[in-house]
């Protein structure tokens, strides 16, 4: 009975895991469009503050891109636990 407790518990934090993604990735592509604005704000004008904001709003895009990329690496890993424990209860 411990090892089915342990993967509903790897199934709750695996979900967990998953709304974390989806809310990154709705906060990506928010930053996507405000980097695409900024970027197209620093092509067309001189102004050295268009051209901070573009850095900065694209400097937003790549931590969120990596954050995604941790968490779906956690996921993976916690994907993989459950996966083992799961065969070993089969396996009896």
């Amino acid at each position: 009975m411990a090892m089915l407790d342990k993967i509903r518990g790897l199934n709750v934090q695996i979900a967990a895991v998953d709304a974390d993604i989806d809310q990154a990735r709705a906060e990506l592509n928010m930053l996507q469009h405000l980097a695409d604005d900024a970027i197209r704000d620093a092509a067309v004008s001189d102004n050295y503050d268009d051209r901070a904001d573009a850095k900065m709003t694209h400097a937003d895009v790549t931590r969120c891109e990596r954050r995604i990329y941790g968490l779906a690496r956690e996921r993976a890993k916690l994907v993989r636990k459950r996966d083992r424990m799961v065969n070993k209860l089969a396996a009896g």
